[in-house]
Formats: structure tokens, sequence, C-alpha cells
């Protein structure tokens, strides 16, 4: 399974019938937490390429390799 470059931390803890998947993003310097009640893992394992923080960040390392690359 593929997961976002930006990924820095995933936890995956479950309480009673609640899984908690906790990640830290890289991109945003944040931690986030989600709930799910099934096995649901958050974007950035599922399909990174989707998520809006991995999209600006990858759009800004393109556009600072092509300014070198000129």
């Amino acid at each position: 399974m593929r997961r976002c470059p930006y990924l820095e931390e995933l936890v995956k803890d479950q309480r009673a019938f609640v899984r908690i998947y906790r990640f830290d993003c890289h991109v945003d310097h944040r931690s986030k937490l989600k709930y799910a009640l099934r096995d649901s893992p958050p974007i950035c394992v599922r399909n990174f390429e989707d998520c809006p923080l991995y999209q600006d960040e990858k759009r800004r390392e393109d556009r600072t390799i092509t300014r070198y690359t000129d």
C-alpha cells in the first residue's frame, strides 16, 4: 500500500467498536484524528493523490525544481 510521502506518523487504536487513526502531516505541521466504525484509514493512506495538502505541496516542489532546471 502506497502512502503519502508527507505522512510522518500513523497510529491506529481501537476502542470498543471505534477505530481511531492519529496521523501527522508534514505539510501543515498538524496532528489529526479520524474516527471510523469500519476499517477506513485517512486519505493519506487510501488515495493521497486526492488530498489537497499533497497537491499543493507537490505543485510547490515542482515549481521549485522547474525554476532550478530552466
